[in-house]
């Protein structure tokens, strides 16, 4: 390991350096190849620069939000490299953690091992980084194979139903709401052969394969319970799914967007759209459409996001929970975060807090900034604080304006994706080293609050 003079470790060789600069790499790389002329369909000109670094970015970080058509302006070689880099997004932060746990495990610096073990889980994978990689990658090679396998059969009045159903099938898995589809989804509003395998997908996706490596774990010791944290994820993961899919028929009923189907097609919708602002990014309805209420529901819920070590974004379904029991805690005047009969440690109950406190704080942030930029007659601020919503928790869902957005909003959005699929933590790690205690202690100030 390269070692500076005094024997301290390079600063580019720390794991959140190494895991920020990977992701900044494809996104370079992916932006000169879909600036290339066979990018595009023939008689389109060459994509620009934002549009090609925004297209790029978004496939990347597994976002979905796109100013150009995936369908009718990428060509096949175009469409080839969003697969390739939305594959690579997906799957980017739980292998780059595996395959850094294992070169650096023996000399991790303290941020590094937090990035590393909040990725991985720690206490889930029992079998080193090596058995954690393969599960990872041979379980997602299956899980996209029978995905591609369920909907090729739905999509065959699509012209190249096979390309397309694999393009969607790893689009769905890695949460990335990338669709080549000539008019999208929206054909096919309600159907449960093309609706249901993606939400398996992405479902399965977010939740990743930690409550997998945990059952394994569990089943090699013969121990009957999950650990807390595979508990967790399931609970939380079992009331969003339920909990989201409600809140959108109550929205969407009486008027609404589930009117004019049937009562099989409107529970489908209700299950697609409830569940796909949990970074998913897919739609079979207009959502420029969509009442005020609906967008403003959706905000938080896509800023939650999925599991811990997942392919979803957001702030993670187990942070969020910490978060909130921590402050239930400080309401009732208790001491400890208690959580499925565990007490969690003050180091990830700052964290957590950290974490959402930063999502919260960056959203609102770029809200303002598009805001700034935009023409309030133009767009809505719910619909602006949508956009930025869907950038910082990786979505992609949008009301229909992001090709509209001016050029500094656009590029806020492309660093707004980049720090929500890599996490504030990990590049606020990345770009800033952490300073020693102070050795003297100063004398406490009561400072009143409230």
């Amino acid at each position: 390991m390269r070692m500076r003079e005094g024997g301290r470790r390079s600063a580019w060789l720390r794991a959140p350096v190494l895991v920020t600069s990977g992701f900044v790499a494809a996104i370079l790389v992916g932006t000169i190849v879909l600036g290339l002329p066979q990018a595009v369909v023939a008689g389109r000109a060459p994509l620009n620069l934002l549009e090609a670094l925004f297209t790029a970015a978004s496939a990347i970080c597994v976002t979905g939000l796109a100013v150009v058509s995936t369908a009718h302006e990428l060509s096949g070689l175009g469409q080839g490299v969003v697969l390739a880099l939305l594959q690579l997004g997906g799957l980017g932060v739980m292998t780059l953690a595996v395959l850094v746990f294992e070169s650096l495990r023996n000399a991790v610096a303290q941020e590094s091992g937090e990035v590393v073990s909040s990725t991985l889980g720690g206490g889930f994978w029992d079998g080193g980084p090596r058995s954690a990689l393969k599960l990872l990658l041979g379980g997602t090679l299956l899980l996209e194979l029978a995905g591609f396998l369920a909907l090729w059969p739905a999509l065959a009045g699509e012209e190249q139903a096979a390309w397309k159903a694999l393009f969607l099938s790893v689009s769905a898995f890695c949460n990335a709401g990338f669709d080549n589809l000539g008019d999208g989804l929206r054909p096919y509003a309600g159907s449960a052969a093309v609706g249901l395998p993606l939400l398996l997908l992405w479902l399965a996706g977010g939740i990743g394969f930690l409550v997998p490596s945990a059952l394994l774990r569990a089943r090699r010791h013969r121990d009957r319970s999950l650990i807390p944290g595979a508990r967790m994820i399931l609970i939380a993961g079992l009331a969003l799914a339920l909990a989201g899919p409600a809140i959108y028929a109550l929205c969407e009923s009486f008027g609404g967007a589930l009117d004019g189907y049937s009562a099989p097609q409107r529970a489908v919708l209700a299950l697609f759209q409830g569940n796909t602002t949990r970074t998913a990014g897919f739609s079979m309805v207009d959502l420029g459409e969509a009442r005020r209420i609906t967008l403003l529901t959706m905000i938080p819920l896509m800023l939650l996001g999925g599991a811990p070590g997942g392919t979803a974004g957001g702030m993670k379904t187990t942070t969020a929970w910490i978060f909130l029991a921590a402050m239930m805690v400080r309401i009732r005047g208790q001491r400890d975060v208690v959580i499925l009969g565990r007490r969690i440690p003050a180091g990830i109950i700052r964290r957590s807090v950290l974490i959402c406190s930063l999502i919260f704080v960056l959203h609102g942030l770029l809200a303002l900034w598009l805001t700034a930029w935009e023409d309030p007659a133009a767009f809505s601020f719910e619909a602006l604080a949508f956009e930025a919503a869907s950038a910082i928790g990786t979505v992609g869902l949008s009301t229909g304006i992001t090709p509209d957005l001016t050029a500094p909003s656009q590029f806020a959005l492309v660093l707004a994706m980049l720090v929500g699929r890599l996490g504030p933590l990990t590049l606020a790690y990345a770009f800033f080293r952490r300073l020693p205690d102070r050795p003297v202690r100063f004398a406490r100030a009561e400072i009143p609050v409230g």
